[in-house]
């Protein structure tokens, strides 16, 4: 399996966050709609309140500008539809994975929340995976919604990522889930910024999933990591995709 890819535009890392590209989907925490937070139920599902009066191409709400853009940038009417009215349910997010992975499986593939894997063996390298998820991905509009999906999930009034970056630093402090000391700064350093080159790119994700090695279920050849801890996990990625509310 491979982390989340680096021509995700918003997200960050290659097929990175793997918990399925997974993750965590894995995991995620409450979701907003249109600037109205949702609440999380006890089997960790979320309900969205309904957004007011929002529809496109009249987008309103603290994620206006990125409805907007993201509906423009939609090459699927299945995305279209999915963001019209200013919000993205979890159910939308499967409904999107699904047509994802039809597109994956001639290919043996599958994508989960922020991870992708091999259903069989395969003579596709990993680079040769990734270009046919990204391929896959522009055609299915994934990566445009699971990227503001995402954004809202962890950063319901849309915080500058600085902010947000240093807000997850701090719930893995707090929670020790550091796998060895880090500082802020370097915290920091290791993310990817719009600023990047490719060559950073890759580096920063190489660098990102061998410190991180220890929430990812699977090594890179489809193989269970020995090393993952399933609790400390789920922990992990709440704090990736919603440091405010842990």
């Amino acid at each position: 399996m491979v982390g989340w890819g680096t021509n995700k535009g918003r997200m960050q890392h290659d097929v990175r966050h793997v918990l399925a590209l997974l993750v965590s989907a894995s995991v995620l925490a409450a979701c907003v709609a249109c600037g109205s937070p949702s609440n999380a139920t006890a089997d960790g599902t979320t309900s969205q309140s309904t957004a007011a009066a929002c529809k496109a191409p009249d987008f309103s709400g603290p994620f206006a500008n990125e409805f907007k853009d993201s509906y423009k940038q939609s090459k699927s009417d299945l995305g279209k539809r999915i963001l019209e009215d200013c919000q993205i349910t979890d159910a939308e997010l499967n409904e999107i994975l699904d047509a994802q992975n039809a597109c994956l499986a001639p290919y043996g593939l599958v994508a989960t929340k922020n991870q992708l894997a091999r259903l069989r063996d395969s003579a596709l390298t990993e680079a040769e995976m990734n270009q046919k998820n990204t391929e896959c991905a522009e055609k299915t509009d994934l990566w445009n919604v699971e990227a503001l999906y995402d954004e809202m999930q962890g950063n319901p009034g849309n915080l500058g990522t600085e902010a947000l970056q240093k807000a997850s630093y701090q719930c893995l402090k707090q929670r020790d889930l550091l796998p060895k000391p880090l500082s802020e700064q370097e915290y920091l350093a290791m993310e990817v910024s719009s600023a990047d080159g490719e060559a950073q790119i890759e580096e920063k994700t190489r660098t990102w999933n061998e410190f991180y090695h220890i929430y990812m279920e699977y090594n890179d050849d489809g193989s269970r990591n020995s090393d993952y801890n399933a609790d400390k996990a789920r922990q992990f990625w709440q704090c990736q995709s919603d440091p405010l509310n842990q």
